[in-house]
C-alpha cells in the first residue's frame, strides 16, 4: 500500500429527491481531489483513485455510524499538543468529510478522538476523556495482527505527552534527568512524572524504583517505599513535623542517601508533636541503622511493646541520646539490631508478654534481657516432644497434584522420616519450636519422597534422600504449592 497521510473516505449522500445517492470521494494523494457519481444503489461502487490508484476508502457515514465492520486496514489521526498555566494537554484527532447542505458543498473536519490532561501540581493523576465512540468499537489490522484502536490511541497519546513534558518540565520537576528515564517502560514513565509532581518535595530517582521483598507474609502487606514515603509526608499534617522531617531528609540526601525506614516507624508508633520531631533529626549515618529492610516489619511492634513498659519520652531518649553516643553508638547499634533480628522469631512477643521484666532502658540491658527470655523458653523448649504451628501452614498440609505435603506433629515424628530420608532435619527440631523454620514432608503413594523447608512462607530448601535435589517436575509441583500457599496468605 503507497504511504498516506490522511484517511481516504468515500462520503454517501441521499439527494433531495431520495431517489439517487450521491457518492463524494477523498483520496490521500491530495487534499481537492474528489468523484462525484450518481446510482440508485445505496452501496457505493469499488473505485480507484486516477491519480495514485489507492483503492481503499472508509465510509465516513457509516464509521460514524459504527454499522459497517469494525476493523480497518488504515486509519491515520494527527495527535496536538499544548500546555496551560495548570496543565499539560494531549489531544488526538482525526480528519472526516462533512456535507454542508446550506451552500451545497462537502469540506474535511477536525473530529477529537480522545484526550489526556496532566495537571502540573500533580495533585490530579491523568484524565483521559474519550470524545468518540469509535475508540472502543474499532479496531486496525496492523503487523498481521488486529489491535484495538483504543490501546493504539491511549498509548500514542501517553508517549506523546510524556515526551513533551520531559521537554517542556515545570519547575518541580526541572531536576530529572531524563536519561534516568530510558529504563522505565512508556506506562511507568508516565506513573514516575506523576509521583514527582505529586511528591515535589522528593528529589531522588531511586525513590520510585525501589522496592520492598518478601513482605506479603509480614505485619504490613506489600508495604513498598513509594507507601512508607507517602505515610511519611502525610501521615502527621502539623508545620514542625513537616520542617523536620525534611531537613531530615535534605540532611540524609548530602549524606548517605535517605531511607525511610526508620521515619516510617517513627511515624507510626511515636503520639507526641515534639519528640517525633526530634526522631527526624537524628544523624543520618545512626538512623539508616536503627530500622533496615530486614527488621522493620517486627520494630513497630517492639517500640509499641516498650511503650506498654516505658514513657514514649524513655523510648525517644534510647535513640536521640544512646544511639548518638559518640563514643558508644556503634556498639548500642549493634545490640539494638541483634535484639530486634531475635524478634522475629513466630513466637517471639508471646514469648515477651509472658517472661519481659523491666530493666533500665538501655541498648544493652535491653539486649541482655531478650536474651534472658530466649534462654528461659529454649529451655522449655528442649523438652516438649510435640510442636504447635500456625493455622496458615496447617491449612497447607494437603494434596497438589500428586504429591501430598504433611507437617510433622512430634520430635518423634521429625526423627523417623530424617531416618528414613538420611539427612539432619531432626536438627531443626528448636527452630520449628520457635517458628523459625517449618518443614514439610512430600509424599507420593503414601511414600516419604523429600523435605520441604519454609522461612516466611518461601522455600528455603527441598532435598531427596541423602540430601539429593529434587527432580524438577516434581520441584515444579512443590514450587505451585507454595505459590498457592503464599497466595491464600496475601
Amino acid at each position: 500500500m503507497l504511504p498516506k497521510k490522511k484517511n481516504s473516505w468515500v462520503l454517501s449522500l441521499q439527494s433531495k429527491t431520495g431517489a439517487e445517492y450521491q457518492h463524494h470521494y477523498f483520496c490521500t494523494c491530495t487534499k481537492e481531489f474528489n468523484i462525484q457519481t450518481t446510482i440508485n444503489e445505496p452501496e457505493a461502487p469499488d473505485i480507484v483513485c486516477l491519480i495514485c490508484d489507492n483503492d481503499y476508502f472508509k465510509d465516513a457515514v457509516v464509521f460514524e455510524d459504527m454499522q459497517s465492520t469494525k476493523i480497518w486496514k488504515y486509519f491515520e489521526w494527527t495527535t496536538i499538543l499544548s500546555e496551560n498555566e495548570k496543565y499539560w494537554i494531549a489531544i488526538l484527532k482525526y480528519e472526516t468529510p462533512i456535507y454542508n447542505d446550506v451552500i451545497n458543498e462537502v469540506k474535511l473536519i477536525d473530529k477529537e478522538l480522545l484526550r489526556i490532561t496532566l495537571r502540573k501540581d500533580g495533585l490530579d493523576s491523568q484524565k483521559i476523556s474519550y470524545s468518540s465512540k469509535i475508540v472502543s468499537q474499532y479496531s486496525l489490522f496492523l503487523d498481521e495482527k488486529v489491535q484495538p484502536l483504543k490501546r493504539l490511541l491511549l498509548e500514542e497519546a501517553k508517549e506523546s505527552l510524556v515526551d513533551y513534558v520531559i521537554t517542556n518540565k515545570s519547575k518541580t520537576i526541572e531536576w530529572i534527568d531524563n536519561n534516568k528515564l530510558k529504563e522505565f517502560s512508556q506506562d511507568n514513565k508516565f506513573k514516575y512524572i506523576i509521583f514527582f509532581l505529586k511528591n515535589h518535595h522528593l528529589k531522588e530517582h531511586k525513590f520510585f524504583s525501589w522496592r520492598m521483598e518478601n513482605l506479603h507474609s509480614y505485619t504490613h502487606k506489600y508495604t513498598t517505599e513509594l507507601q512508607m514515603l507517602d505515610f511519611i509526608a502525610n501521615n502527621r499534617k502539623e508545620k514542625s513535623v513537616k520542617k523536620a522531617l525534611y531537613r531530615g531528609y535534605e540532611a540524609s540526601l548530602n549524606n548517605t542517601g535517605y531511607c525511610p525506614y526508620s521515619d516510617y516507624i517513627f511515624s507510626r508508633t511515636i503520639d507526641n508533636i515534639d519528640l517525633l520531631v526530634k526522631l527526624y533529626g537524628v544523624y543520618p549515618a545512626v538512623k539508616q541503622h536503627i530500622v533496615t529492610d530486614e527488621t522493620f516489619f517486627v520494630a513497630d511492634e517492639f517500640i509499641e511493646f516498650l511503650k506498654q513498659h516505658y514513657t514514649e519520652k524513655q523510648v525517644v531518649k534510647l535513640f536521640i541520646e544512646e544511639m548518638q553516643d559518640e563514643e558508644n553508638y556503634k556498639e548500642a547499634l549493634r545490640d539494638w539490631r541483634d535484639t530486634l533480628r531475635m524478634l522475629q522469631t513466630q513466637s517471639a512477643f508471646q514469648y515477651l508478654d509472658e517472661h519481659f521484666l523491666k530493666v533500665k532502658l538501655t541498648s544493652k540491658k535491653l539486649h541482655d534481657e531478650i536474651v534472658r527470655i530466649f534462654n528461659l523458653v529454649s529451655s522449655e523448649l528442649e523438652g516438649k516432644e510435640t510442636f504447635d504451628y500456625n493455622e496458615i501452614y496447617l491449612s497447607a498440609c494437603n494434596k497438589h497434584e500428586e504429591l501430598e505435603f504433611k507437617l510433622p506433629k512430634s520430635v518423634k515424628e521429625l526423627s523417623l522420616w530424617a531416618g528414613m530420608l538420611r539427612n539432619c532435619m531432626l536438627g531443626y527440631k528448636r527452630s520449628i519450636h520457635e517458628g523459625r523454620s517449618i518443614i514439610y514432608g512430600v509424599f507420593r503413594a503414601e511414600q516419604l519422597l523429600y523435605a520441604v523447608e519454609l522461612n516466611n512462607l518461601s522455600i528455603v530448601q527441598a532435598k531427596a534422600v541423602f540430601n539429593r535435589s529434587v527432580p524438577e517436575d516434581d520441584m515444579t509441583t512443590i514450587r505451585g504449592w507454595n505459590n498457592k500457599l503464599r497466595t491464600i496468605q496475601t
